[in-house]
């Protein structure tokens, strides 16, 4: 029953993510820029997490070390990302955006190789290479320099996200309640948005329509709030590399979603990418979970032969 539980929660999450590219770009129709968006999506989000937090009684003090480095995850991870991605869909299909933005475990794993020198199996690199080749697919048809810009904008988005992944953990951040974390990140996140688009000139609040406001607010509540929640209740449930398989909703809700919608064609070159990454991908899960349970095994006959001893 939990892994039943566990499978739906997850699907949800990857769903409510998945729907997230759509809005953003039915925004961008009605006037909100990229910027606008992001600055919108954590301020309509901040004091719904307040109340929840307040509500679940949760201690919302945090050491100056902890805020240093929810700032530092923040807005190079966290606010980045969406940053790279909601640009990117100014100059791709949604769910061109969504595949690419699904190498972030290719970065993950570099991140692993050069900061916790970590080794990468010949199958794991081979893994990861095939997966950096789907980028590959995806030129397919796409003439002048604004299809390749969305493109690397895309990648780049994974190798933020794969940074603020990882400076989860290397700052130990994950020890902290979620909701109150999340309510920092996007604190951080709304002050620092807010401060870049004025000085780049990139708020948009005079131009935007009223529906533009109802869509950064269901992008707010929709990610910040549900998916997030959901996730960590599929986590909970199945574990984070079970988890991370059933993430690869997230993906073909995008690209379903596109086509539905908008009514983007999907050419066989852009399905073959789509499942050249999130084969790939979905494989690497597999192999870091095969790992985590060598890893755990090998510790276990070690205390073993420690209790004989």
């Amino acid at each position: 029953m939990d892994k039943k539980k566990g499978i739906f929660y997850t699907i949800v999450s990857a769903t409510a993510f998945g729907l997230t590219p759509l809005l953003c770009a039915s925004a961008n129709k009605l006037g909100a820029t990229p910027e606008t968006l992001v600055f919108l999506r954590n301020l309509f989000v901040i004091p719904v997490l307040f109340i929840v937090c307040k509500a679940q009684k949760i201690d919302l003090k945090m050491g100056g070390t902890d805020l240093k480095h929810a700032f530092i995850v923040g807005v190079f991870g966290m606010t980045a990302t969406a940053l790279l991605l909601y640009n990117a869909y100014l100059y791709l299909p949604v769910g061109t955006v969504t595949t690419l933005h699904f190498l972030y475990p290719v970065f993950v794993a570099l991140i692993g190789l050069v900061v916790f020198k970590e080794k990468i199996s010949k199958v794991k690199g081979f893994v990861l290479l095939i997966a950096t080749c789907g980028i590959f697919f995806f030129l397919e048809s796409m003439e002048g320099s604004n299809a390749l810009l969305g493109i690397v904008l895309s990648v780049l988005s994974g190798g933020t996200y794969a940074f603020y992944m990882s400076g989860i953990e290397i700052f130990k951040l994950n020890k902290i309640n979620s909701y109150k974390l999340t309510l920092y990140l996007a604190i951080f996140s709304a002050i620092v948005m807010l401060g870049y688009s004025l000085v780049t000139g990139k708020l948009s609040l005079s131009q935007m329509a009223p529906m533009a406001y109802v869509y950064a607010f269901i992008i707010g509540i929709g990610t910040s709030f549900l998916a997030v929640y959901t996730l960590q209740l599929g986590i909970k449930y199945l574990g984070a590399s079970t988890a991370a398989i059933f993430c690869m909703f997230e993906p073909v809700t995008a690209v379903v979603g596109e086509l539905i919608v908008f009514g983007t064609p999907l050419t066989p070159m852009k399905i073959m990418g789509c499942i050249v990454i999130l084969g790939s991908v979905t494989l690497l899960t597999v192999l870091d979970k095969k790992a985590e349970a060598k890893e755990a095994k090998v510790a276990l006959e070690a205390q073993a032969e420690a209790g004989k001893a």
